[in-house]
């Protein structure tokens, strides 16, 4: 990984206008001192997504994302750390230190098979149009499939027979090397061969919109029906969802999103202006799928067949998702009438029928649960009990407790039969082990600590006494005492400590993020904040059993400071602040 000295990285963000970078994809308006929007990492209907263009960090009130620049290209745009750092110095007009890059010829080696999957994209299309495609090109006119569907998704055709890429790109060592490692030939005894073989070719994408490999389906007699790109280090299946990085800005923008099976199903929703499909690679959807689905989308909609196939599929999916799920999300389930297809049932019922079929007879993710299980178990008091143990240990792999335990209730007020509430028993993990650090802070001391960032001149005129707040809070105390030696070092009130502290402390952004998004702390208020930080750190000291004398002292303080508050409270209200 590239090791980026510090004042590289803070040349690059003094450079960069988050608010240009976030705008890209959330539509920003003016609140106050901040832009807020609807946030681009969890589905919410008023905005509680933040930007300070002041400090050049986002925060969201709602799911507690927070950072910088580099952070929203990681979180959102799915960058390694080096590849968000360079993009945003190209951006800016600065270069790479070249002592930094990741490996000597890396990034060169990157950029080769990323231009050589485009350029064979590329070719693949314009075969399609070619002499040899026209059995691609009437299959995809047969199927509905507008010329501009075509062409910005990237469908071509790879004729049959050997040859035909090294012929197109090149023959010499070097290509037939980058192809192989791309995934476009293989090495057989005979020499190179051609992996994809009169197919229709679907271009793949990765989350930035690069394309990383191909998926193919056979026209004709031929198995597999699909065949897709081979695991490379730019082809991830497990990772990757057909139409993500078309779909994902309509997705978040629309808060709509349905699961399908297949390349086709995708493209035909996109014809007829759905463009709100996504599908996994021909295979069974994985666990990765469906966090990147949640991240996309809160409510997605799952499709499936409604043969016996379909649900046994809808049934994996469920399992897998089970871990996942929590009360905040809604997954539901959509069968489809035998022998149909979104892409059949668009060209019978048009887009807003099929619309309406989304939102009247998908059904919610704890009804399919509840069905799935009556079929397997089967009918009669055996097939209670086999129910009720098999939700169970379905329950036990749920890590929302809350939603677990409704669940619950469902299922034994369905069976009758009390469970033996199995416990997951979970080792700790580096997301658990993030809850079980976060230091948790109550109003008072979350407003006062966004009255100090958003207003540094504030550390100047503190009293002896503020050193020893936050004494049990671990990381805010360190981030605190950090902000007081920062002030009392600057010549002026105008350092920047909360960029300064993101940059020292990169794994605290959220955090000091979040207070600079918050609501200004107007003058008022923030006194008002210091009067109750100074009581509540005196009720503290006495809960401590201090000796008679320190104890007269500090209640008689109390008393001081609950007379300035009810003054400043009767000022408050005179103001109407």
């Amino acid at each position: 990984m590239a090791n980026f000295s510090p004042s590289f990285l803070d040349e690059v963000l003094s450079r960069t206008d988050i608010v240009e970078i976030i705008a890209r994809h959330v539509e920003l308006k003016k609140s106050g001192s901040n832009m807020m929007g609807l946030c681009p990492f969890h589905h919410e209907k008023s905005p509680s997504f933040s930007v300070s263009a002041d400090k050049q960090l986002y925060y969201c009130f709602g799911c507690g994302k927070g950072g910088g620049a580099f952070q929203f290209l990681m979180e959102h745009d799915g960058y390694p750390f080096p590849e968000a750092v360079e993009y945003l110095a190209e951006k800016a007009g600065m270069e790479v230190p070249k002592e930094t890059q990741r490996q000597p010829g890396d990034e060169e080696r990157q950029k080769k098979a990323y231009d050589m999957l485009t350029r064979v994209s590329d070719v693949f299309a314009s075969a399609l149009y070619g002499p040899s495609g026209g059995k691609a090109l009437e299959y995809i006119k047969q199927r509905g499939m507008p010329e501009a569907i075509v062409r910005s998704y990237g469908l071509g055709y790879a004729p049959a027979g050997y040859g035909f890429i090294q012929q197109a790109i090149g023959n010499d060592n070097r290509t037939n090397a980058q192809l192989e490692a791309i995934g476009l030939l293989f090495k057989g005894d005979h020499g190179y061969g051609d992996r994809f073989r009169d197919r229709l070719m679907f271009t793949i994408r990765d989350r930035r919109g690069r394309v990383v490999g191909f998926g193919g389906r056979v026209l004709g007699e031929g198995e597999p029906k699909y065949l897709n790109s081979p695991e490379t280090n730019w082809f991830h299946k497990s990772d990757l969802l057909y139409g993500f990085s078309e779909h994902r800005d309509t997705i978040r923008k629309e808060k709509q999103l349905l699961i399908v099976e297949g390349y086709m199903d995708v493209l035909a929703l996109a014809a007829y202006g759905l463009k709100i499909g996504l599908a996994p690679l021909g295979t069974a959807i994985g666990e990765r799928q469906i966090r990147e689905i949640f991240r996309l989308c809160d409510s997605p909609i799952y499709s499936f067949d409604g043969d016996r196939a379909g649900r046994q599929a809808a049934w994996r999916a469920l399992e897998r998702m089970m871990p996942l799920l929590k009360a905040e999300l809604s997954p539901k389930f959509l069968y489809l009438p035998d022998g149909e297809d979104p892409d059949s049932l668009l060209a019978k019922e048009g887009a807003e029928a099929f619309r309406k079929r989304m939102q009247e007879e998908a059904k919610p993710v704890l009804e399919t649960w509840l069905m799935g299980l009556k079929l397997l178990a089967g009918q009669g008091a055996e097939g209670r009990a086999r129910m009720a143990k098999k939700a169970d240990s379905m329950l036990a792999t749920m890590t929302d407790s809350y939603l677990a335990q409704a669940w619950r209730q469902e299922i034994e007020q369905t069976t009758g039969i009390s469970l033996q509430q199995q416990r997951r028993h979970v080792s700790s993990t580096p997301s658990a082990q993030a809850d079980n650090d976060t230091v948790k802070l109550n109003e008072i001391e979350d407003r006062f600590l966004a009255g100090l960032i958003q207003k540094p001149e504030r550390f100047r005129d503190l009293p002896d006494i503020a050193n020893d707040f936050f004494l049990d809070k671990g990381r805010v105390k360190s981030l605190y005492m950090r902000a007081f030696s920062i002030i009392a070092g600057a010549e002026d009130n105008n350092t920047d400590i909360a960029r300064q502290l993101a940059q020292e402390s990169p794994e605290d952004q959220t955090l000091i993020s979040r207070w600079v998004n918050q609501a200004t702390v107007q003058d008022i208020e923030y006194e008002s904040l210091l009067l109750d930080m100074e009581s509540n750190d005196i009720r503290w000291r006495l809960k401590r059993g201090p000796d008679l004398n320190e104890s007269v002292l500090l209640q008689k303080r109390l008393r001081e400071l609950q007379s300035q508050q009810r003054k400043l409270s009767e000022l408050l209200n005179e103001t109407g602040a």
